[in-house]
């Protein structure tokens, strides 16, 4: 805490007879020394000729030294000259010089800083025998909302002029307070001749009119209010915003003359083309219905996508056991011809039609089976020789439900050759062409009607046609048929985007699609695809070829596979002439191939929980690549992105589970020879 000065007189007068001088300074310490303000006397400090070049302190009350931050006691007897600047003080000099010579006090603010005050100060500066006496008071606080009051309103001022719209105000007398330059523009006065004039005396104009009214509403209710008004001595439309200022009112105004000219043009265009409007209106509805469809078409979408990959995982689980079944079922019907001798025909008979009917029920789930692996690639984009007739079949075996209550299926087919094109995407346009021909007859007299499928060559093209005996279409929707979103169905029954998708597939196809009807007679949908005539021959798989009957004895093949009944059922199908090794995985086969590479043929299945075929594929090519033309991949349909890619980059042969016995053996028989 800070030791206050002229407790005590100074020790200099201490035991020695005080001087009148001395005792008013001493009287003056012990009348200051309470006080709240700040309180200081500075002697004046005159050099050989008179003239006044400094000034030094002589006293500080406590409240001065706690507004200037620092110990008076230690600068007493110092000069003003030898503060440093920061304490403000410094900079005084001249306003002390002019109370001393004239006598007259001023105040002087001025900006302080010390480690227990940051702010400012007002001194108030009175003449004291040959010096000044110091009052200071802190006005930080005044001072500063003083400024940011000044500051904010230069800062509204300056808005007010930088504004393109017009702005008065007047106080409750309707006397002019202020106007910005825009408003002083367009009343074409200069301020001087405005300010304290009423706002009616300046402009009878608007009296009588909404202006006055809306204004003298505002002043009196103190309520805000915007309204437009045409003002007839200028010719223009003004947006009047009048609120309550003060005791008066404020008006913010701007032209608005453009912006209603504008309107009063659509206004005038709305009323010659009202028919058009509300054309546009029955649009607007129809597209709303549109949106609607489509958004009920991508959730139908995200449902079928959940739909397939549930469908690729419960055929690639039934792929394997069903493999095997399948394959045992057929080995135990050819091992019955060798019974015969031993076993009466009955019994043998009997036996073998129990094996043929489970050998029809294991086909019809591979048929399923193959089913749900062909929905579940809707979107592999990868193109391959498609059998149309079997597409054709697989989309009428989906759209049988809507089919058979309505019409006979009458199949024309001629022989024509595989089609360039995706399997799933084919099959997608199919069924809704199937489907559409459907709904297209009524239910109730299947024997009056026909959904006829055709098919035949057309110069390098495969031409499928589509015929129903239903209700045909007008010339008029038949001309839309293949449009976005049109539909002739009720809302929720259709979405008017599957023919549209269906010409787009084709058109992705490099094929054409067209349609022809005739109103009450039915209609006809024409698909045509490229045969791509060599080039898709060549790549129709290897298992297509004839085998040859001799050297099929004496192979070795070795089985790589995780599932235990794929491994005996091969052993079986590949015959006891050949030698049949098995690999219970990856890890396993690649360390038996390290001690013996000499096989004719190897099963791989694609897919295993060690290493998967792939890895075994790696493998082989960094040690023995000469086994890779051996390698054939058996896969359940459980395809990872990564074995996409793979089998898209790699063109070795590859079966299908459950696979058909004499598959097997032409592969083992068409081995290639080893190196």
């Amino acid at each position: 805490m800070l030791k206050p000065v002229f407790q005590e007189p100074p020790k200099h007068l201490k035991g020695a007879r005080v001087s009148d001088g001395d005792e008013v300074l001493r009287v003056l310490a012990e009348v200051e020394h309470g006080h709240p303000e700040g309180s200081m006397v500075l002697r004046a400090m005159r050099d050989e000729e008179g003239a006044l070049v400094d000034f030094e302190w002589s006293y500080a009350n406590p409240a001065a030294q706690r507004l200037l931050g620092w110990r008076v006691d230690g600068l007493q007897g110092r000069r003003l000259h030898e503060v440093p600047p920061e304490l403000g003080l410094a900079g005084q000099f001249e306003a002390f010089h002019q109370v001393v010579e004239t006598g007259e006090s001023c105040q002087q603010a001025f900006s302080h800083a010390s480690d227990g005050f940051d702010g400012w100060l007002q001194a108030t500066v009175s003449r004291f025998r040959d010096g000044v006496l110091v009052r200071l008071r802190d006005i930080t606080t005044s001072y500063r909302a003083e400024t940011g009051l000044r500051d904010t309103r230069d800062r509204m001022v300056e808005l007010l002029e930088g504004t393109p719209d017009c702005f008065l105000s007047v106080d409750a007398h309707w006397r002019y307070t202020y106007l910005n330059r825009n408003a002083l523009t367009l009343k074409g006065k200069p301020r001087e001749r405005l300010f304290g004039r009423s706002l009616w005396d300046t402009s009878p104009e608007l009296r009588g009119t909404i202006v006055e009214r809306e204004y003298r509403q505002v002043m009196a209710d103190r309520v805000a209010s915007c309204f437009e008004v045409l003002l007839a001595p200028f010719n223009r439309w003004f947006e009047m915003h009048a609120y309550p200022s003060g005791s008066g009112i404020a008006v913010l105004f701007r032209d608005i003359t453009s912006k209603k000219q504008v309107e009063q043009e659509r206004d005038a265009l709305l009323e010659r083309e009202h028919s058009g409007r509300l054309e546009a209106e029955a649009l607007a509805r129809q597209r709303a219905r549109e949106l609607l469809a489509a958004r009920e078409k991508l959730i139908q979408s995200e449902k079928l996508a959940v739909a397939g990959q549930l469908a690729a995982g419960v055929g690639h689980e039934i792929n394997n056991p069903l493999s095997f079944v399948m394959g045992n079922i057929h080995f135990a019907v050819e091992q019955l011809a060798a019974l015969a001798e031993v076993a009466s025909p009955e019994v043998i008979q009997e036996t073998e039609e129990a094996l043929h009917e489970a050998r029809e029920g294991a086909e019809r789930i591979r048929r399923i089976v193959r089913d749900l692996k062909t929905f579940a690639r809707g979107d592999d984009a990868q193109l391959r020789p498609v059998d149309v007739h079997a597409a054709l079949e697989f989309s009428l075996s989906m759209a049988m439900n809507h089919v058979r209550y309505r019409a006979q299926v009458v199949r024309c087919y001629g022989t024509v050759p595989p089609v360039w094109a995706n399997e799933a995407r084919l099959g997608q346009v199919f069924l809704n062409l199937l489907i559409n021909a459907a709904q297209a007859i009524p239910e109730g007299d299947v024997a009056q009607h026909r959904i006829l499928l055709t098919t035949y060559v057309q110069e390098d093209r495969v031409v499928v046609d589509v015929t129903d005996t239903g209700m045909g279409m007008s010339p008029e929707v038949l001309a839309r048929a293949f449009e976005p979103f049109f539909t002739t169905k009720s809302q929720g029954e259709g979405t008017g985007l599957g023919l549209s998708i269906c010409h787009g597939i084709i058109k992705a196809l490099r094929g054409e699609m067209s349609a022809a009807s005739t109103p009450g007679k039915g209609s006809t949908f024409r698909v045509m695809l490229p045969t791509r005539g060599e080039e898709a021959e060549a790549l129709l798989p290897l298992l297509a070829a004839p085998m040859e009957q001799a050297g099929v004895q004496g192979k070795r093949v070795l089985v790589i596979d995780d599932e235990p009944g794929i491994a005996s059922v091969m052993r079986r199908i590949i015959g006891r002439g050949n030698e049949v090794v098995v690999a219970r995985s990856g890890r396993e086969a690649l360390a038996l191939l390290e001690r013996d590479t000499e096989f004719d043929r190897i099963f791989c299945d694609l897919m295993m929980l060690d290493l998967t075929g792939m890895d075994v594929h790696a493998a082989l090519a960094a040690s023995h690549p000469e086994c890779l033309s051996r390698l054939v991949f058996m896969t359940g349909g459980g395809f990872t992105e990564r074995a996409r890619l793979f089998l898209q980059r790699f063109s070795h042969p590859r079966i299908d589970k459950p696979f058909e016995p004499e598959l097997i053996r032409r592969l083992v028989a068409q081995s290639p020879p080893r190196l």
